[in-house]
């Protein structure tokens, strides 16, 4: 069982997916503590940070008001490789639990999430910076 809060974790592969979608991007790692949750990304764009961030930040908010129910399945390799990025999963995995929010979000992931997107509540990026270049860290809470 995982200590991630469902919404938390939930809200953090919409996120992930918006990145994806929007700036060709792919988280590198995220880390939970408390109300907070921070978040890597590779980030390939143009824009501003300040224009990444809020950009993501609508998205987000937008695909949670949709009310998207959250599903899972499992899928060989092959098959969710094709769905989605498996860049954080190990060589020899054989079967990946996926992760659906709806119509176009598919992340692979064997945690606990919200059952429907209206349990989330309203995604709030409160701090961003570049860590390096093209890897944009944030950190997000929920209201």
């Amino acid at each position: 069982m995982s200590d991630k809060d469902p919404k938390q974790h939930s809200a953090e592969h919409i996120l992930t997916a918006v990145f994806g979608q929007l700036f060709n991007g792919k988280i590198i790692d995220s880390r939970f503590k408390g109300s907070k949750v921070r978040c890597d990304f590779e980030v390939k764009t143009e824009l501003s940070i300040e224009e990444v961030v809020e950009k993501a930040e609508k998205r987000s908010n937008m695909i949670i008001s949709e009310n998207r129910d959250v599903v899972f399945e499992e899928l060989d390799y092959e098959e969710a490789k094709k769905l989605c990025s498996l860049h954080r999963l190990p060589d020899n995995v054989e079967k990946v639990r996926i992760v659906r929010i709806g119509e176009g979000i598919a992340t692979p992931c064997s945690g606990e999430h919200v059952k429907n997107t209206k349990e989330i509540g309203t995604l709030k990026i409160r701090t961003f910076n570049f860590v390096s270049p093209g890897v944009l860290r944030l950190t997000f809470n929920l209201e």
